[in-house]
């Protein structure tokens, strides 16, 4: 059977990973490097005697994540399992894993079709922090504070947070919906959206002075940062069945984005075989995708390989049948030279161009139009070493061309060192998969030797090409 495309999740660009580096027991100190200050503590030597069974299935339908604070001695107690929404699936960084370790810190999950994403996130009440952290969330400051404090607002303006009672409930606590506005220096209004709830969070702390490890109690929230990366915004019915479906309780809500689907009703535009005779090229696709529609009903599609068919036309629906067990339906749109074909099982959207000696266009003009669509290739700036030495700190990323990387961070007299991996979000936003099984990323900016990075921890430090 031919393999099906799927359409490449593309987050907005005020969607911001925070940045992690090597694990620690530790609860985060008082510095200003990214990659210390959302440090995952959760890695510890307690993976090993996880019992959770590893997955290696793309279709998993859960996966075990942990909630904890990297102290925490009982860690089953934090410990749950996350199932994948209908239609959604867990990334293949979260699967893999918790294939590896048996749980994950972070649990990712994609919905291409319904064109939203859900990202498992912990906020904890600032006293979990061993002091004074240089970047608590805004989320965590108007839910627990009910203010940002004075460093935050210098970066942040017209902050706001609205939470709502879902009506249900997870675990015994209240299942709520927590939506925080703020406007980001250049990068106007933002909304967030975090569906979760509000649990006691057991945790150790050392007293100043006499250094007594005391047990503790705290407040924190665990949930889910939810993204719409489609043209309709996520409603509180939406929030609360993605919630509902991957804490594996019953939200009272039906599956909105099925209901919404059933409702759509626009008007057909027939699409004649006639007008799909020719040769399709889609020039910006790796392949440069091709469809050649012959007249008698047969065809050829070239992705690589090539592949025959035959096809027919009802309406607005071009069905291709490439096997008896293989056949394809599409909403087809032909509007002279340009053809759209939007795949009815995955609602993966394609367009295509007639063949310049099959129309009256000239060849320069489709040139000149399928390349303005190019992205500019600026992921290869990053390739090298960078350093940032502020506020005490010395920090060294070092990006390699095969995709592996080197990062180390010195910080009064304690050094840290491990490799990494990394690929690209878009071109200015990389991911960064580090060798102890936490992840992050940024924005970077690169002109001449200065790479500035922001994220949602920091905005605008800069490292130096070395």
């Amino acid at each position: 059977m031919r393999l099906k495309k799927v359409l490449a999740i593309m987050l907005a660009a005020m969607v911001t990973a925070s940045m992690s580096a090597c694990g620690s027991n530790n609860a985060p100190e008082n510095t200003d490097s990214i990659a210390e200050t959302t440090t995952t503590a959760a890695t510890t030597e307690a993976k090993e005697e996880e019992t959770a069974a590893p997955v290696n299935d793309s279709s998993a339908e859960s996966v075990m994540v942990y909630y904890g604070w990297g102290g925490s001695e009982d860690e089953a107690k934090y410990t749950t399992e996350i199932f994948c929404p209908e239609g959604a699936k867990f990334s293949d960084n979260t699967l893999k894993n918790y294939e590896e370790d048996g749980s994950v810190m972070t649990a990712e999950i994609d919905d291409e079709v319904n064109e939203y994403s859900a990202t498992s996130n912990t906020h904890w009440h600032r006293d979990a922090y061993s002091s004074e952290p240089t970047a608590y969330p805004i989320i965590a400051q108007l839910y627990f504070d009910g203010e940002i404090d004075a460093e935050t607002a210098e970066e942040y303006s017209g902050c706001s947070q609205n939470v709502t009672p879902l009506g249900f409930k997870w675990n015994g606590y209240d299942v709520i919906l927590i939506e925080t506005k703020y406007t980001f220096m250049d990068y106007g209004e933002q909304t967030e959206l975090f569906a979760g709830v509000e649990y006691d969070l057991d945790y150790w702390k050392a007293e100043e002075g006499t250094g007594e490890v005391k047990d503790l109690t705290t407040k924190a929230l665990f949930g889910f940062d939810m993204y719409s990366y489609g043209f309709d915004d996520l409603t509180q019915d939406k929030c609360a069945w993605i919630i509902g479906e991957l804490f594996g309780v019953d939200s009272g809500v039906a599956n909105p984005f099925t209901a919404s689907g059933e409702e759509t009703t626009e008007a057909v535009v027939n699409v004649e075989s006639s007008q799909l005779v020719g040769t399709w090229v889609d020039l910006t696709s790796d392949w440069e995708d091709t469809y050649i529609f012959n007249a008698d009903g047969t065809g050829t599609y070239i992705s690589g390989p090539e592949y025959d068919f035959t096809y027919k036309v009802s309406g607005d629906t071009l069905t291709l049948i490439f096997t008896e067990d293989d056949t394809e339906e599409y909403t087809a749109t032909v509007d002279g030279s340009k053809l759209v074909l939007v795949d009815k099982q995955f609602g993966y959207e394609q367009s295509f161009t007639k063949s310049a000696d099959e129309t009256e266009e000239p060849a320069e003009a489709e040139t000149e139009e399928s390349a303005g669509t190019d992205e500019p290739d600026s992921k290869s700036e990053i390739i090298g070493t960078w350093k940032a030495s502020e506020s005490g700190f010395v920090e060294i990323f070092t990006f390699k061309a095969d995709g592996t990387g080197e990062y180390s961070y010195a910080y009064e007299g304690e050094t840290y060192e491990c490799n990494f991996t990394f690929d690209f979000l878009r071109s200015d936003y990389v991911n960064i998969y580090y060798d102890d099984d936490t992840e992050g990323g940024f924005q970077f900016e690169i002109a001449d030797d200065t790479m500035t990075v922001r994220n949602e921890y920091v905005d605008g430090l800069a490292y130096t090409r070395q």
